[in-house]
């Protein structure tokens, strides 16, 4: 292992000035849409990587601020966690822009993934709420056109999608403004990140649960295996990375001090994710759910709340984007090569494809916490959090995915790379352009050159943070406050038996494991409550509308009478003693009603009228 290098403290000895990241990527956005598709490309991956430099270059504190609704909108505040989550964002981002474009995104598909990334990277280095909370609905809107320009079945699931983040981004925009209320109004105060959080009560149940739906917390997970799994396998790569993890650092800004039910959902969520993981055949589908699998150790260490849990959390965040996207690029690639989904329709593909083999076995290991891998060093730090809370349930959950996740990826190798055989698969496909001018049409071949290095690199950096953990640990937060051994003996231990017990589980469930399709998950509830609970409220609102359009129409009726036959509107309101008086004294004053008020009458009419006006309006 190397000696770890304090990386921020080279950055502090160069001075540049702090523009917001954001800015690049969105000229790079726009760049896209007039260049030539690979030229787009390339000139994105470069701008990325530039942005990936200009991160780590950045002075910590508060950087640019913008003039937005009388506000000076913090747009660049820079600190441990900001820097870490950005730095994460952009490396990807520029390795995922050049599997794409081997993948085959054409540049429509290429710009509305800068505009995602862009406003992930805005809502990461805002200063305060507001800026947040625009990103947060930016990112939204981008993700959304990115899954529905795919087309097909993944049109509706888009709209699904849509619906989830539109309720989200409503929640977190009440929040906000609840959160400002409750510190005193539109001000720098109230709305600035000052490390105490969101306030308590209402904002805390508003942004608590907008968090909770875009990191796929139980129950408000839906979206997240049925959207995945159905775009373009390039625009899965980039959707897998940014929203959950942006709601990650949006939980840390909302409860920087922790939150034990943060922490108790997330160990839940480790095993949920899993457990559902283990009953797909859809290899994305079953990705999906391992990403609600890794967000709740993420949360979990964010929610102890303690300097080794909030650390062990973003560096699992760091980990997480590189082994999960690098897994969904696997799953792509196998897409493109095969023309399949599921991973009972091939298999046996390993000696085909050496190169996918290695990289998915890289991100394997990594996401199993195998001694050695990235993983294995920030999954152990989670669980030491756990364990010096003194919250054994709460690492015995936290234990329990790990082993389910061993489990997962020992079936997706296995089904994938081992068993079967790939014969069939050879003139099942259509010609494939790989993005580098020759075809995929003379049987089932390796990753292109392109995938394979993005793929390898990625895989490298999970050896390499695995092994030289102190790089990552100079960039986590408050390392002056924790302190931790990843190759103790004890932590040896504990990674080899977990990974034990996940390759027992699987061989003892495999038989299992065959006879399941998926399971049946909460979206069969929602979905039907969903559609009867509409259909309800439509017919509810037309019965409302149909009803007050009839009193208006009586009311109007009746005035529109009023006013053509003044006498018989009033004769028919009278009681039969004094109706043939009233006509007769009507007759004998032809043109008007009858009826006339003294000035007495008028003065109290018109002073009543006045106080009923001055009570409603004081009330």
């Amino acid at each position: 292992m190397i000696d770890p290098v304090n990386l921020l403290t080279v950055a502090a000895s160069v001075d540049v000035p702090a523009y917001p990241p954001a800015g690049a990527v969105l000229v790079a956005a726009a760049l896209a849409l007039v260049l030539p598709r690979r030229a787009a490309h390339w000139t994105a991956s470069l701008v990325l990587f530039g942005v990936l430099g200009w991160i780590l270059l950045l002075p910590d504190g508060v950087g640019a601020t913008v003039r937005f609704l009388e506000y000076d909108l913090i747009v660049v505040a820079v600190d441990d966690v900001s820097r870490l989550v950005g730095l994460a964002f952009a490396g990807f981002g520029a390795l995922a822009v050049l599997y794409a474009d081997a993948a085959g995104f054409d540049r429509r598909h290429l710009a509305a993934a800068l505009g995602y990334v862009a406003a992930a990277l805005w809502a990461v280095f805002a200063g305060d709420w507001l800026g947040l909370l625009i990103g947060w609905e930016i990112m939204a809107l981008s993700s959304t056109l990115l899954v529905w320009l795919h087309g097909g079945d993944a049109i509706r699931a888009g709209y699904r999608y849509a619906i989830w983040h539109g309720l989200g981004g409503g929640l977190f925009a009440a929040g906000v403004a609840a959160h400002t209320v409750a510190g005193g109004g539109f001000t720098a105060a109230a709305l600035q990140f000052d490390g105490t959080g969101i306030a308590p009560g209402l904002p805390t149940l508003l942004v608590g649960t907008a968090v909770a739906i875009n990191a796929g917390v139980i129950g408000l997970h839906a979206w997240l295996p049925d959207t995945y799994p159905r775009p373009h396998v390039a625009t899965s790569v980039f959707l897998c990375v940014y929203t959950t993890k942006t709601a990650v650092y949006a939980a840390y800004r909302a409860f920087p001090d922790g939150q034990l039910l943060l922490a108790y959902v997330g160990g839940v969520m480790t095993v949920y994710g899993a457990g559902y993981a283990l009953a797909q055949k859809d290899m994305r589908r079953l990705l999906s759910y391992h990403i609600q699998a890794q967000v709740g150790y993420m949360l979990a260490g964010i929610g102890i709340g303690s300097a080794l849990g909030v650390a062990g959390g973003f560096a699992h965040l760091f980990n997480n984007v590189l082994y999960k996207g690098l897994l969904f690029m696997v799953a792509g690639i196998v897409v493109l090569r095969t023309g399949r989904n599921r991973l009972d329709e091939f298999g046996a593909i390993g000696t085909a494809a050496p190169v996918v083999l290695v990289v998915f076995l890289a991100a394997a290991l990594s996401i199993s916490a195998v001694p050695g891998f990235n993983g294995f060093v920030s999954k152990g730090m989670v669980i030491d959090a756990s364990v010096a809370a003194n919250r054994p349930t709460l690492r015995w959950l936290l234990i329990a995915g790990g082993v389910g996740t061993v489990m997962s990826f020992t079936k997706f190798g296995y089904y994938a790379f081992l068993e079967g055989s790939d014969e069939g698969l050879r003139d099942t496909r259509d010609a494939t352009d790989d993005g580098l001018g020759d075809t995929a049409d003379d049987g089932l071949r390796d990753a292109s050159l392109q995938h394979a290095v993005v793929g390898l690199a990625i895989a490298a950096a999970c050896v390499f943070f695995g092994l030289n953990y102190g790089v990552l640990f100079s960039l986590l937060p408050a390392t002056d406050a924790w302190a931790t051994d990843p190759y103790s003996t004890s932590h040896l231990i504990e990674g080899f038996a977990i990974v034990a017990a996940g390759l027992v589980g699987f061989v003892l469930a495999k038989g299992v494991l065959d006879r399941l399709h998926g399971g049946v998950d909460v979206d069969v509830l929602q979905d039907r409550m969903a559609f009867y609970g509409m259909r309800w409220l439509v017919g509810a609102i037309t019965a409302t509308y149909r009803v007050v359009d009839d009193r208006a129409s009586a009311v109007g009726w009746t005035a529109g009478r009023a006013v053509r036959a003044p006498v018989e509107t009033i004769a028919g309101l009278l009681p039969p003693g004094f109706e043939d008086r009233y006509r007769r004294r009507a007759r004998r004053t032809p043109g008007e009603t009858g009826t006339k008020l003294s000035l007495r009458s008028c003065l109290y009419l018109t002073a009543l009228v006045i106080a009923v006006a001055l009570g409603v309006a004081l009330a």
